[in-house]
């Protein structure tokens, strides 16, 4: 009776043990699937200098880009002042490559963007080769995008829209992979 008794706890906590290592195995599957997917949008990043800066460093093209910044101007005290605001969309960007927005490529009221305006980009959307919608902002990646209402977030009141005088620069970036 006792050994009967043992044998059935034993079974008991063997099926929890089982069970436990189950959903271990499960959590880390579903880890992995996030980290394959999330794997080529990783590799879609932007910066500035001179210029907005979109680099594709993955060996798969991404669709329907839409990228968003906004031009400011810092004052004597350090403060930014908002001048304007860009929203455009482009086809995409092929594997391996960087779009480029130079300065001198914008215009603002009809007027050439100054050198020593500021560019600063508030996030990039795209499609990425498996046809999911990402969206990549200076502090997170999100699929789908919770919110993409740059119109919204960009827009204040004394704000113009930036000009695309020039269609943007693509280049090939490297390394890839």
């Amino acid at each position: 009776m006792i050994a009967a008794v043992l044998t059935l706890a034993f079974t008991g906590v063997t099926t929890i043990f089982q069970a436990r290592v189950a959903s271990d195995e499960l959590r880390q599957s579903r880890e992995e699937v996030r980290r394959a997917e999330r794997a080529q949008a990783a590799r879609i990043t932007f910066w500035t200098d001179r210029a907005v800066h979109v680099r594709n460093g993955s060996v798969d093209p991404v669709s329907d880009l839409t990228l968003a910044f906004r031009l400011s101007e810092v004052t004597i005290g350090g403060i930014r002042r908002p001048l304007g605001r860009y929203v455009g969309t482009f086809p995409g960007i092929g594997p391996c490559s960087e779009l480029v927005i130079e300065k001198n490529m914008l215009e603002l009221e009809l007027k050439p963007v100054s050198p020593h305006m500021d560019l600063q980009v508030a996030g990039v959307a795209f499609f990425d080769s498996n046809g999911m919608e990402w969206l990549r902002t200076t502090d997170s990646l999100t699929s789908p995008p919770a919110v993409k209402d740059w119109e919204g977030d960009l827009r204040t009141s004394d704000e113009q829209d930036v000009r695309l005088t020039k269609p943007p620069v693509v280049k090939p970036a490297s390394p890839c992979s």
